[in-house]
């Protein structure tokens, strides 16, 4: 997140292998998958020898089983999971048709403009060299994914479940029919309406389904309405009687362990505001942002990711940063751990708020400097120093510029004194910065200044933490709060009792980093927008009681 964030250790793994001209894991991957596999299908020299009765009679009735790894193991799971979902054990199906997805080989890579590993991700489907059965076994499972899922009320994957059937066979009804079911129960009526109108135009089945769901969309709107009606109509009663609701007897209230908040994915419709002019090709692409992490080059998102998040993040709380002439960022990193040593491209947010004129966004490194010294044996020589701002980013005479400070919060408002308009943020970027730092009482105490010092101003935070999220192409997974991410929010919710403006999203744009456990770890998964005490309000910010329950 800009070069001053490299300052302190070597380069990590990943930025040793790209120097030592070792390949990224992802082309690893795509290498991987190109090598030829003796079972998947006959080479040119098997077919010469067999032309000429050279293989034993033994190998010959062994083809048509090695024609087709895994399918039988794969059947044999699909047949066990139906045999659960009907007995109602919907989990420990969704877990056979994993394991039945394993088992079945990956599609095998094409020719063409598309790099291999996107040719199998495409619409239109996988390489037309695979066995159609093959094929078939994976869309069917791809649907029983799907339908345990809304079954478990999931319609976030259930809804990717579609998406990846419909991937392998762009027409299919049943694909096509649970993917308007989930739209429908996630509320996204635009959506929903359009995956509606292609299960309508797919034949005389699907216009029905389509109609069916459509009447259901309209009940279901028809309860709702008189729900709220009648909630209504109960609280005007109650005011009208003032009549005092009983009060709950002394101890009654037990008190209940914190657990993470509900976090939902970030859906394009609900980033669609007046004053943000998207590139919907570019920023809306699940092509772009789904399927080429680990793919395309990293310094690629890298450059986008966060600007992106900031105008998501300003969307989805209603911030009033595209309507700002000049925009303020304060933007604050942990140098010890932030991954990157590249610029961002701020020009990508001038270019989609033409209202902003100039933007400055101020880098402010608050992370644990105690072991690294200067050459004097005291702190790092640029340390409490602001340096002179440069160019990262340009739309005609519309520039973004950057700054950099290392210190902690206080010191930088210190510094900054006659700035006074450096010193009037619009917004803070905390950028995949934890909360509770490296566990020293004096890094702890310096993030929870920066934002009781926040919270006073009034201003608002955004918040990014990594995690790890799908990698096209592999097992499917569940997006999740990782521990580290789950800490900072518990700090935010009940150390600190920061409000959220927006409920917490799984963001869309994100920069690969590296392997998971399952998946790719990712810079930027989960994002927040959080705020202080309303005016007037005292402020919640307890220090002693948050380093004694953390530290």
């Amino acid at each position: 997140m800009g070069a001053a964030c490299a300052r302190r250790k070597p380069p990590g793994a990943f930025d040793k292998a790209i120097a030592k001209g070792e390949k990224p894991f992802w082309e690893e991957i795509d290498q991987a998958r190109a090598q030829p596999v003796a079972t998947d299908a006959p080479s040119a020299v098997d077919g010469e020898a067999e032309a000429s009765g050279r293989p034993p009679a033994s190998e010959v009735e062994l083809k048509e089983d090695a024609e087709l790894p895994g399918y039988e193991q794969a059947a044999l799971l699909k047949d066990q999971g139906k045999e659960k979902f009907a007995s109602g054990q919907i989990s420990e199906a969704a877990t056979s048709w994993f394991q039945a997805l394993d088992s079945l080989p990956r599609p095998p890579p094409s020719t063409g403009s598309l790099p291999s590993a996107l040719q199998s991700l495409m619409p239109g489907g996988p390489p037309k060299d695979e066995d159609s059965r093959i094929r078939e076994m994976r869309v069917a499972l791809w649907l029983n994914l799907a339908a345990a899922h809304i079954k478990l009320k999931k319609m976030r994957q259930a809804l990717d479940f579609c998406n990846e059937a419909l991937h392998y066979d762009p027409g299919n009804v049943k694909a096509l029919y649970r993917k308007t079911d989930a739209l429908g129960e996630l509320c996204n009526w635009q959506e929903a309406e359009e995956a509606a109108l292609k299960l309508q135009g797919t034949g005389e089945e699907g216009a029905k389904l389509a109609s069916q769901k459509r009447e259901e969309w309209r009940r279901r709107r028809r309860q709702e309405d008189n729900k709220e009606k009648k909630m209504w109509s109960a609280a005007l009663d109650k005011e009208l009687s003032g009549k005092p609701e009983p009060k709950a007897a002394p101890g009654a209230k037990d008190e209940e362990l914190w657990a993470a908040p509900k976090v939902t994915m970030m859906s394009n419709f609900d980033l669609r505001r007046m004053g943000i002019k998207w590139n919907e090709e570019e920023d809306f692409s699940d092509t772009i942002w789904k399927d080429s992490p680990g793919r395309k080059d990293v310094l690629w998102f890298q450059k986008r990711a966060l600007p992106l998040s900031l105008l998501a993040a300003a969307a989805l709380a209603e911030i009033d940063l595209p309507k700002q002439e000049d925009l303020v960022v304060h933007c604050f990193l942990d140098g010890n751990t932030a991954p990157f040593s590249e610029p961002h491209d701020w020009g990508i947010l001038l270019t989609r708020c033409p209202l902003v004129k100039n933007l400055l966004v101020v880098y402010i490194d608050i992370g644990d400097v105690s072991g690294f010294k200067g050459p004097d044996g005291g702190k790092p020589p640029m340390y409490a120093t602001l340096m002179r701002p440069t160019e990262e980013g340009r739309v005609g005479d519309r520039v973004a510029m950057a700054a950099r400070f290392m210190g902690n919060y206080k010191e930088f408002l210190a510094h900054c004194s006659e700035l006074p308009k450096l010193l009037r943020p619009s917004v803070a970027l905390w950028a995949d910065v934890s909360f509770y730092g490296s566990g020293s009482k004096k890094d702890f105490a310096a993030r929870l200044q920066a934002l009781e010092l926040l919270s006073k101003a009034g201003v608002p935070s955004v918040v990014t933490q990594g995690g790890e999220i799908w990698e096209p192409g592999g097992r499917p997974m569940e997006r999740r709060v990782d521990e580290n991410a789950s800490l900072s929010l518990a700090i935010a919710s009940v150390g600190l009792n920061l409000k959220e403006l927006v409920p917490w999203q799984f963001n869309r744009f994100v920069v690969p980093l590296d392997r998971g456990q399952v998946g790719i770890f990712a810079a930027h998964q989960l994002l927040g927008v959080l705020a202080g005490p309303a005016e007037g309000e005292k402020s919640s910010f307890d220090k002693k009681d948050v380093e004694e329950a953390l530290l």
